[in-house]
């Protein structure tokens, strides 16, 4: 899993739990899934980066129909 900042952890964390209707003893629950949705938009992010590719430009005659 990819390293995310626990301050980006405990922010998202808490939004969880605040819309949640600040349910009590579920302050680990929130914290796990927080943690992943932030590791998941980091893997987002990276393979986004990861799929541009510099291609040279296609030449006229070599495509075919």
């Amino acid at each position: 899993m990819p390293h995310v900042e626990e301050y980006k952890i405990r922010d998202r964390a808490y939004q969880l739990w605040e819309e949640a209707g600040q349910p009590e003893d579920r302050e680990q629950e929130f914290w796990f899934q927080a943690e992943r949705e932030l590791a998941e938009e980091d893997e987002i992010d990276v393979s986004r980066e990861a799929s541009v590719i510099d291609l040279p430009p296609l030449v006229s005659g070599n495509i075919t129909h």
